[in-house]
């Protein structure tokens, strides 16, 4: 399985590096010749996400048949333009049209790092009403009011949970584990509070270091524990759901400025379209995903209520920081409380 991931890591880079040559060019993965205008959308994500499954089932179909074939939507997934900042910095600077990325603008955009904000969500259901509605309207307000960029819609990252190869069903268990977090200063703050040891590194050195003890653990949606075989290096779920994460559909505003109006019409309903299918295969795959870790071995604990109160206590410098580093923050969370 190792083997295999960097196999397929290594192919991306070369994939990108081909991709980027012919940029201008028809073709995408989806192959075939462009016969309308081109639209090229560099995901940051597997093609076997949902997020990615919706662009290539829903929104490249429906638009192209609503527009009745003006645009050929071409879809390049699994980060084979590049990193999530890259691609994020080619839409909206016109090099492509499109882009789903997660939330690494956060540090010029501040208002982007409220999906990253532990427990405002009482579970997957809500986070989908609250992005799809009030909450994904008033970032989207902001952030188009700053960045050349549309948000069309929004999609599943993941619900995040801990994994561990030491003990983790509660916790006390936290204490003195090396986490692997990401290099964003809610997550580092969240394992320290919860009286963890934080291990930053990127995404491509994890498996590696969970299988030599590098890090115990780490945080991740279970897809993503799935997807990248890290469930073959670690031994506990701790299914907190902390984190609901968010992945964003943006068009560039050069190219949404070339877009008619009743083109750009067309587009929002296939976006809403997508953003729809894509949540429903989310939450269609939790429950498989959660088997699918009992049946490699891995024991499960779910966070009880009492649990998910107590963590939310312990978690209180996150707040904290929070709201002297935002003072929107306190107003966010209880937009979110209210929202039912």
């Amino acid at each position: 399985m190792k083997l295999a991931i960097w196999m397929k890591r290594g192919l991306c880079v070369l994939s990108s590096m081909a991709v980027l040559g012919t940029l201008t060019g028809c073709g995408g993965q989806d192959g075939g010749m462009s016969k309308g205008k081109l639209v090229k959308i560099a995901v940051c994500v597997s093609g076997q996400t949902p997020a990615a499954t919706a662009l290539r089932d829903v929104f490249k179909p429906r638009v192209e048949e609503l527009t009745n074939g003006k645009y050929d939507i071409q879809i390049y997934d699994s980060g084979v333009l590049g990193s999530e900042k890259v691609t994020y910095d080619y839409t909206r600077n016109g090099i492509i049209e499109m882009c789903v990325i997660g939330t690494p603008m956060w540090s010029e955009s501040p208002v982007m790092a409220v999906p990253d904000f532990p427990f405002v969500f009482r579970d997957v259901e809500h986070a989908r009403r609250c992005y799809q509605g009030e909450l994904g309207d008033y970032i989207a307000g902001e952030l188009e009011s700053e960045q050349p960029v549309e948000l069309m819609s929004w999609f599943p990252n993941g619900s995040r949970v801990f994994s561990s190869n030491k003990k983790l069903e509660g916790l006390e268990d936290f204490k003195g584990q090396k986490l692997r977090m990401p290099n964003n200063p809610i997550h580092v703050k969240l394992a320290e509070s919860l009286g963890a040891n934080v291990v930053i590194m990127d995404m491509g050195e994890v498996f590696t270091a969970l299988e030599q003890g590098v890090a115990d653990g780490q945080d991740n949606p279970l897809s993503t524990v799935r997807n990248e075989g890290w469930y073959e290096v670690q031994k506990y779920i701790y299914d907190t759901n902390h984190i609901v994460a968010s992945l964003e559909l943006f068009a560039g505003q050069e190219f949404w400025d070339s877009v008619d109006e009743e083109d750009k019409e067309l587009f929002r309903q296939a976006a809403q379209e997508a953003s729809d299918y894509a949540w429903d295969l989310y939450i269609q795959q939790l429950e498989s995903d959660k088997q699918f870790m009992k049946d490699s071995g891995l024991t499960v604990t779910s966070l009880t209520e009492e649990d998910r109160e107590a963590m939310k206590g312990k978690i209180q410098p996150v707040y904290e920081y929070l709201d002297q580093s935002y003072e929107w923050a306190p107003d966010i969370r209880k937009m979110i409380e209210n929202i039912e």
